[in-house]
């Protein structure tokens, strides 16, 4: 059953009755293993949208030790107010030995079903959800013993014969196989490369190598994604250990950097890092051996920083997202009245999907048993084709020499800026050169963009000239708006031959689409890649831009600050724009990551009975004590209605009510330190394209299809012929947008329940969501 289901208002009403005559049972939460950013998005967004549904809600306290010991709650819209933003979990979290005996689970089942519970869902690791799945198992003989040592009635025993579980992961590890991300892995990685990029500064000041611990028991998604982002020198993960002289190699890689004044050195390393022979690899190690070689070295272990601190924009719509689809799971099953088969929750291919819970959890199981077993190859294929890849990207980005040509004819790479700035770039461009220079070839950079291009603006990058680049947001080779078009392109053309490069890399936006269309139609005499990087996410071919994730984080950040101001001073509404052009994507993304009431975009049509509907709605909410409203609008999505406008109209209806502000975040979108999210799409992106680059490079002739976007789509990286990219060129859109379907949820988990109101109809309450 979607959220936008036609169906929803009778099923709401019908869950409204079932609730007032005592006819169904409730659905109870619970954290437990340890705690990830992000968990409290989920938590939220569960119990906000069981009770939007009319459906009882509890949360148990402490995890499983609070479900032992009777620690359980009755929630409503209100108990979950202001945790969105907040790190950790905040219905607690803790080991329980209880839970381990058969005795101790029985009592758990008493307690769920003196509650008229029989649906459970948990969001932890695998141990966590491991305990759930034998606690299924064991339901029905729980519920006959139960009942025939009298400590439950007849009724209550028939009304909870089944136990449905849904789980999600919460794990910054990012260890549970068949998910793309688990609920606090973003987070963590903003903590380290965060701390990387902090220990930078001090490094180069002193000419030292640091020495960075971070978390991955079993696994090394941290580390490996973290030395991808960052200036990175060495990485040790436990998926794929060092070859049995690497003492030796790593001795000579850091002398070597500083034999050439190189002044910042960077290792990284998992702390379930082993040799081949499973010996770890601890950093107090890898220090002492670099110690003895004079080389100055310090440690620092992240430690339990990586959990703390407030979730990315990421793991708070992420957390949202599962937490509704956990919820809609166990609503299906009472919709249906059926029992529910165990299923994990998780994110493949940017879909939301369900995942047999036993599964799931007995292949995460198998990686551990691979590595124990030195079966390395197939332990980084259970991770998922793309571990692999990015423990080859990891180590060509880390080597600082260049290989000579392996017997074929040097490439040289031409690479250009073509539109407005995103952060990301710089670490694409680091990416491109340093593959190139591994690989034997040079790339060569148009500085300015397309007017660098028409003034003969281009030199040769050396790859240790960029290699702090990732660190950085904007594009320091330049960039504008300037584009090819059919009557520069000849003069265009003449410049690429004077360059003499081999192929061209476009980084950019929708400057960059209708660069290439021009190049498409003028006898392409060589592949032309763009690489879509723009903070509106608004390149058709590509799930993701470069860019828009940092941008999110941008926005997300301010909101959070507007949000302090709202509450402090009470009863505040503030009207925020954000950038993003014809696309709401910013809009949308930032306002369910950030809580907000309403959202205006390009998309949908925006008229004076929304904006005084939404506007009474907020009204509504103030009246039952919630103290602040935050309404994201898109700066393209009314001609008509602009941002003074709606602030205008808002003051006005509200005049009595609350006070009105607003604010326009402007060009702060672009700014900011690349986010871990970007910094490696960047170089993943780089990274197909100079494979695709060798394999186009053996044709005869080239054509308007050698003219292509590369983008992510699902998990897969596509290749497409601008010429056959679905978009509208007017108005700088594709024609289908992946997000549109999350903005029903932002009213959802935003605004109170008003179907609990005698005076308003369910109609009127899900009028904004069947619009």
């Amino acid at each position: 059953m979607s959220v936008c289901d036609s169906n929803v208002v009778s099923f709401v009403e019908k869950r409204r009755k079932m609730t007032e005559n005592g006819d169904t049972s409730g659905v109870a939460i619970l954290t437990s293993g340890g705690d990830a950013q992000g968990m409290n998005a989920a938590v939220r967004a569960v119990i906000r949208y069981l009770d939007y549904h009319n459906t009882p809600v509890f949360s148990i306290m402490e995890g499983y030790e609070g479900l032992c010991s009777g620690m359980i709650k009755q929630m409503k819209w209100k108990d979950v107010m202001g945790i969105l933003s907040r790190g950790g979990t905040v219905i607690g979290t803790a080991r329980c030995a209880a839970f381990k005996a058969r005795e101790g689970r029985q009592t758990a089942a008493y307690n769920l079903i003196s509650r008229k519970i029989n649906n459970l869902i948990i969001i932890g690791g695998d141990g966590s959800l491991t305990g759930a799945s034998i606690f299924k198992k064991e339901w029905p003989s729980h519920v006959a013993e139960l009942l025939e040592k009298k400590k439950i009635d007849k009724a209550s025993a028939e009304l909870c014969s089944h136990l449905n579980i849904v789980g999600m992961v919460g794990s910054i590890d990012n260890d549970l196989c068949g998910t793309d991300m688990t609920i606090g892995t973003d987070s963590a990685l903003h903590r380290i490369v965060d701390a990387v990029d902090c220990l930078a500064s001090t490094a180069d000041s002193h000419m030292r190598t640091f020495i960075v611990e971070v978390m991955g028991r079993h696994c090394g998604y941290l580390a490996l994604m973290s030395s991808i982002a960052t200036p990175c020198d060495w990485v040790f993960v436990p998926e794929s250990p060092p070859d049995s002289d690497w003492e030796e190699h790593l001795v000579r890689r850091m002398k070597n950097k500083a034999v050439k004044s190189k002044r910042f050195g960077l290792i990284i390393i998992a702390e379930g890092a082993e040799d081949a022979d499973g010996k770890p690899i601890k950093a107090g190690y890898v220090k002492d051996l670099l110690t003895k070689h004079e080389l100055d070295v310090r440690v620092t272990v992240l430690g339990h920083v990586q959990r703390g601190g407030q979730p990315s924009a990421f793991d708070r719509t992420l957390g949202s997202r599962l937490g509704c689809e956990a919820a809609n799971v166990i609503l299906e099953g009472l919709s249906s009245n059926t029992e529910v088969p165990p299923c994990i929750v998780s994110l493949h291919n940017n879909e939301i999907i369900k995942l047999p819970l036993l599964a799931a959890i007995d292949k995460t199981l198998a990686v551990k048993d691979c590595v124990k077993k030195k079966d390395f190859v197939k332990a980084q294929n259970l991770r998922g084709t793309g571990f692999s890849k990015k423990v080859d990207l990891c180590r060509v980005l880390s080597v600082t020499s260049t290989k000579p040509g392996k017997g074929t004819k040097q490439l040289n790479i031409g690479v250009a800026g073509v539109g407005a700035p995103a952060s990301g770039v710089n670490a694409g461009i680091r990416a491109i050169t340093k593959i190139a220079a591994y690989n034997g070839h040079q790339v060569t950079v148009f500085h300015e963009g397309v007017d660098g291009i028409l003034s003969g603006t281009f030199n040769i990058l050396l790859p240790e000239a960029c290699e702090m680049w990732s660190m950085y947001g904007g594009n320091f080779i330049g960039s504008s708006r300037t584009k090819v078009t059919s009557e520069n392109v000849t003069a265009v053309k003449e410049i690429f031959k004077k360059s003499g490069i081999d192929c061209l890399i476009l980084f950019g936006g929708f400057e960059s689409i209708e660069s290439s269309l021009a190049l498409a139609k003028a006898d392409p005499e060589f592949p032309v890649y763009v690489v879509p990087a723009t903070i509106s996410n608004n390149v058709p071919g590509s799930d993701f831009s470069i860019g828009c994730d940092t941008a999110l984080n941008a926005i997300v950040g301010a909101i959070n600050t507007i949000k302090q101001s709202a509450a402090s001073t009470r009863k505040r509404v503030f009207i925020v724009e954000v950038m993003g052009g014809n696309s709401g994507y910013l809009a949308v993304l930032s306002g369910l990551a950030s809580g907000a009431d309403a959202v205006y975009i390009p998309e949908e049509h925006v008229n004076i009975d929304t904006l005084q509907c939404d506007a009474y709605r907020v009204m509504d909410k103030i009246a039952q004590g919630v103290y602040r409203g935050i309404i994201i609008r898109n700066e393209n999505s009314s001609p008509h209605y602009k941002t003074d406008f709606v602030a205008a109209l808002y003051a006005e209806e509200g005049k009595d009510k609350f006070v009105t502000r607003s604010t326009v975040l402007g060009h702060l979108q672009q700014g900011f330190s690349p986010s871990p999210f970007d910094r490696c799409l960047a170089a993943q992106l780089a990274h197909k394209v100079y494979r695709d680059i060798e394999k186009r490079l053996t044709k005869p002739s080239f054509s308007a299809d050698d003219v292509v976007v590369v983008g992510i789509q699902g998990s897969t990286t596509c290749f497409t012929p601008v010429s056959q990219l679905k978009m509208d060129l007017k108005k700088r859109v594709p024609l289908s947008s992946w997000w549109l379907s999350l903005k029903p949820l932002i009213q959802i988990l935003a605004l109170p329940p008003r179907i609990h109101s005698e005076k308003v109809s369910a109609t009127d309450a899900c009028s904004h969501c069947t619009q």
